[in-house]
């Protein structure tokens, strides 16, 4: 008798306009991705994202965005043909709060892959218990202001900065299979001990 065994994914699909993208957590202390997607993005995305188009990340930086535990920091990598080209993040800031944030490489915007991500990290958080998403974004990121409007973040100036929180609100329609999303979290939580979260 043969027993054939089927393993689960390791990352969950998300179609884009062109091609497809790879979603999975992003572990903690992984750096490769972070810095793949930081060196594909030009100064302006990186000020997009970081408020300032740094020509390097900190090392103080990279400590923190990859010091994710799976419940008040999380963070997903998108990757396209093997090659990491995007990630999404919270950092929860109260209880049933957290800060959002994505960033996509250059030869990879205008493809949906930002709407993926966003739509990914609100999913992952709702399911953690956040309630309440904040942000902050340049105003000429009118890309960005228009995702994080879809889901119910409304945003004021402050000092420059377009910043905000409100209610969160999934995606309608969805952009990724949120079900096999939240699968995949549960499975990466259990595989490098998670604590559990409220």
């Amino acid at each position: 008798m043969t027993l054939i065994s089927f393993r689960r994914p390791e990352a969950v699909r998300a179609v884009l306009r062109h091609g497809a993208a790879d979603l999975r957590p992003l572990r903690r202390g992984e750096r490769e991705p972070l810095l793949a997607v930081f060196a594909g993005m030009s100064v302006q995305s990186r000020a997009n994202r970081y408020l300032v188009g740094m020509a390097e990340l900190p090392a103080s930086s990279i400590a923190a965005l990859t010091d994710v535990d799976g419940c008040d920091h999380v963070a997903w990598v998108a990757s396209v043909d093997g090659t990491p080209a995007g990630i999404a993040r919270f950092v929860r800031t109260a209880p049933d709060t957290a800060e959002v944030a994505f960033e996509v490489v250059d030869a990879y915007q205008g493809r949906g892959l930002g709407t993926v991500l966003l739509d990914l990290i609100t999913t992952v958080a709702a399911s953690r218990g956040i309630r309440r998403a904040r942000a902050s974004v340049l105003p000429t990121n009118t890309a960005s202001l228009r995702l994080v409007e879809r889901v119910g973040i409304t945003l004021g100036y402050d000092d420059g900065v377009l910043e905000g929180e409100g209610e969160v609100r999934l995606l309608d329609p969805a952009h990724i299979d949120r079900t096999a999303v939240l699968a995949l979290d549960r499975r990466h939580g259990q595989a490098h001990e998670t604590r559990p979260c409220a």
